[in-house]
């Protein structure tokens, strides 16, 4: 799958004699599809790229057949690279950022604000990753943790620089904090002002009513029926859980009809989980470059060649800009 991809987006950017390679790495992981109802988690292919801006090449390749002549949908391609990172390792707006291991960038000049000396201890709240921090004062830094020859970018005193491996936000997530880490802060505000007014902090969930059976309609299940026979046409594999009778002339539909093939289960196969963020090391790195010695790359040239045709992404910048109704006489 690796190989196909680096061959098909070679081929696409113009060098198919190129052995660049695109693909880190791609891994069998489950999760539970976002769209629609899904009573178990499906598989899907992570894949990793060393370069975030060929995502969209990539998805357009996957879609239109190019690949080991099928058609994928890319999932959660769309998002942006940072936003992704934020989404990842569970950060966002008005709330800090917690790292096991920094490094200063040496200032340019000394700032006029007086600061006491020494360090000044605070525990942070509300927060599964409660403990000490420190305020660090420009002239108490060790040298064994300053940046030589790197300039500072903003106009801060201090201004440090992390790896995403020591990020410690993510271990909320592992700590199940609750389906949207953003969210969890307003719930521990109110759980706070209950406390403050010595009421329960137990938030209780509301009943969900009662989901009464509604049969299928004729028209309802004409449609499935055109439906499953259009996915069909176009290679997709359908997969319907339940019987189907094709006896009276009438056919009966489940309430859930999905692409995602039933035959192996998450529970089946060693996969770990969609939202898991590995830490990958050079080591890893080094043995991704020899697996394409014992694979073979299947694509779809002609596929490659009509996207190539009909796609804006993989045309130059000048004629894109040529094409566009700002630039065109």
């Amino acid at each position: 799958m690796a190989f196909s991809i680096d061959r098909a987006l070679n081929v696409a950017l113009g060098n198919p004699s190129s052995t660049a390679q695109h693909v880190f790495k791609v891994s069998l992981v489950s999760g539970m599809p976002f769209y629609g109802y899904h009573e178990k988690e499906r598989h899907f292919m992570k894949i990793y790229l060393y370069n975030p801006a060929v995502v969209k090449r990539i998805c357009e390749l996957l879609q239109s057949g190019a690949i080991m002549n099928k058609f994928y949908q890319p999932h959660e391609a769309h998002i942006p690279y940072l936003l992704q990172l934020f989404i990842d390792y569970n950060l966002y707006g008005m709330n800090l950022i917690n790292l096991a291991a920094v490094k200063f960038r040496k200032a340019r000049r000394k700032s006029n604000t007086l600061y006491a000396t020494g360090s000044c201890k605070n525990h942070l709240s509300r927060n599964s990753l409660a403990g000490t921090f420190f305020r660090w004062e420009q002239d108490e830094i060790p040298s064994s943790l300053i940046l030589e020859g790197v300039e500072p970018q903003s106009t801060c005193e201090l201004e440090v620089d992390a790896v995403a491996a020591d990020i410690l936000n993510r271990l909320d997530i592992e700590a199940q904090i609750g389906g949207n880490p953003g969210l969890q802060a307003i719930w521990e505000d109110e759980k706070q002002r209950r406390r403050n007014r010595n009421e329960t902090s137990q938030i209780s969930q509301p009943e969900s009513q009662d989901h009464r059976f509604v049969p299928a309609t004729e028209s309802e299940k004409k449609f499935q029926k055109r439906l499953q026979e259009i996915l069909k046409q176009n290679d997709f594999s359908v997969t319907l859980s339940g019987s189907v009778d094709y006896s009276d002339g009438s056919q009966e539909f489940s309430a859930e009809l999905t692409l995602h093939s039933e035959v192996l289960s998450p529970e089946m196969l060693q996969c770990t989980p969609a939202n898991m963020v590995e830490v990958h090391k050079d080591k890893e790195s080094s043995k991704g470059h020899t697996r394409h010695k014992v694979e073979e790359a299947l694509i779809n040239e002609e596929a490659i060649l009509n996207l190539m045709e009909n796609s804006q992404t993989f045309q130059p910048l000048t004629q894109r800009l040529s094409e566009s109704p700002v630039f065109s006489k």
